[in-house]
């Protein structure tokens, strides 16, 4: 096997299995003629000197390799910056629950210095264990949106307008950052409420021991389904959206279903039984004193104005989607869509 050869088979290591032969037929006839070209400029005929001149001018074989394979990462510069605002979101939401009960547990319970750094230490490995965890996550849902979404006006292909800067967005064209968020955040709900429930309640230090008081009702748990359905037809539509990259008909009365369905399932929540399960008795291991009453009274209603906001938040969303569904017109192409043919 001559250096040619050698060369070849080097750059092939590093190259898709699938394409390999290709690529290597391809670069094994560039340098042919690169050696023959260089062989009648120079009058030297083609040796292993003038084959390893040309090679060290051709590249090294894994960068040459790299050249022919697309740019690998789990999450691409198109996404990363949303990436980093759901995760910067994520983290703050978590570390101020970790600073509510820790502080929580010094304000109840009274601890001296020794007792609060411990504490302290519990809730930093607590807190060090759920953004790890979470970090994970959104990351795994990003690497599925990286290798599922289409890509964006601009980093397609073909002839480019800079005019296009200018253009202002259509009024079907989806928000493909809110998007995005939604579905992180319906996927991470998913899997908590799911598959670690036990996660949600408070935590606090007793007598230097920590005790664990859940907070979710019976109650919650027979809405958990209908719930479920709900944010797994949420996910699909958003899904949809980032695909079409734009509003339709059947896509706004998909979503004002759905947004009808989730205000109807907070108003049975709202005026059900409760969803938290803390009651006063439960409290009595917590040396709250006359204030566990308050505190019970505090959790339930917590959940309860999370609703009443919810309730109003997408009542608002139909009627401005009720509006839009009456009021739109037939939408021309927008970045990347075929024009038709006259």
């Amino acid at each position: 096997m001559n250096l040619l050869d050698r060369y070849v088979t080097e750059v092939g290591k590093n190259l898709p299995r699938r394409s390999r032969t290709d690529i290597e037929a391809e670069i094994r006839s560039t340098l042919q003629d690169m050696l023959e070209d260089r062989s009648q400029e120079t009058g030297h005929p083609v040796d292993d000197e003038l084959t390893s001149q040309v090679l060290k001018e051709f590249g090294a074989p894994a960068k040459v390799a790299a050249s022919y394979k697309p740019t690998q990462y789990l999450v691409g510069p198109r996404l990363f910056p949303t990436f980093a605002l759901v995760l910067k979101i994520v983290l703050t939401v978590l570390l101020a629950v970790s600073v509510v009960g820790l502080g929580i547990s010094v304000v109840t319970t009274g601890m001296s210095g020794r007792e609060f750094l411990m504490a302290l230490a519990r809730f930093g490995g607590q807190f060090l264990a759920g953004g790890i965890t979470a970090f994970g996550n959104i990351v795994i849902i990003f690497a599925i949106l990286e290798r599922t979404l289409p890509a964006s006006p601009f980093e397609k292909s073909g002839d480019w307008d800079p005019a296009e800067l200018s253009r202002e967005p259509g009024p079907d064209e989806v928000k493909r950052g809110e998007l995005i968020s939604g579905v992180v955040f319906t996927i991470v709900g998913l899997v908590i409420f799911n598959l670690y429930p036990q996660l949600i309640g408070i935590a606090l230090v007793v007598d230097g021991q920590w005790t664990f008081i859940p907070v979710l009702s019976a109650a919650f748990f027979a809405y958990l389904p209908w719930l479920n359905l709900l944010w797994i037809l949420g996910l699909v539509l958003d899904v949809v959206l980032l695909r079409q990259n734009r509003w339709t008909t059947s896509t706004l009365v998909a979503k004002i279903t759905l947004s009808l369905a989730e205000i109807a399932l907070a108003t049975a929540m709202l005026i059900g039984p409760a969803l938290v399960a803390v009651t006063p008795a439960m409290l009595a291991t917590v040396p709250l004193g006359e204030a566990a009453g308050m505190f019970a009274q505090m959790l339930n209603l917590i959940p309860l104005i999370v609703l009443g906001i919810l309730i109003i938040v997408n009542t608002i969303e139909v009627i401005q989607l009720v509006f839009r569904l009456f009021t739109r017109r037939p939408s021309k192409p927008g970045f990347g869509q075929a024009q038709g043919t006259p």
